[in-house]
């Protein structure tokens, strides 16, 4: 079974490969990143190369495939940009990131305060905020470590956004 999965993607990267780095190339303007996209999207289409051989056409998922993954990698760059200007709109949930062995009673009190508030959402919710802030999976990592949609992970990542800012707000003021 692994050497027909071997031949399957053979076949498939040597058809498509040159189309897809093109096309990342020419939406990205740099042919480093498009190296590097392609190659996170191919790696995407070997792990789950049953559902390519699967599908009526494979190119047409070859496609959406690097298109989704371009636009994935998009995103996490702008949550990288997005991140100071963040820390900066939340000044209060800055001392949460303080190092933890200081003995300050400020710093202290607001570690208990997000531990609580995180502590407050559901289960489901507080497993995915988690593994997002704290172990810092990717949404589409979640998605695949938990067995759930892209959406429902960035769906529920947003809900526990909204809910420890509110929580959170009146904290160290």
């Amino acid at each position: 079974m692994a050497a027909k999965n071997d031949i399957f993607f053979r076949k498939l990267f040597e058809e498509t490969h040159a189309k897809a780095f093109n096309f990342l190339k020419a939406l990205s303007k740099d042919e480093n990143v498009a190296g590097e996209i392609t190659q996170i999207a191919f790696v995407k289409i070997w792990k789950n190369i049953d559902k390519f051989k699967k599908h009526p056409n494979p190119q047409v998922l070859v496609r959406i495939t690097v298109k989704n993954t371009f636009l994935d990698e998009i995103r996490k760059q702008n949550r990288m940009n997005a991140l100071p200007v963040f820390i900066e709109e939340n000044e209060h949930l800055h001392q949460t990131m303080v190092d933890p062995i200081e003995n300050d009673q400020n710093t202290g009190e607001a570690c208990t305060a997000v531990h609580c508030a995180i502590k407050k959402l559901p289960e489901r919710i507080q497993r995915i905020y988690t593994l997002h802030q704290f172990e810092e999976l990717s949404p589409v990592e979640i998605a695949d470590t938990l067995q759930l949609s892209v959406t429902t992970v960035r769906t529920n990542l947003e809900t526990a956004k909204f809910f420890l800012k509110r929580e959170l707000k009146n904290f160290g003021t």
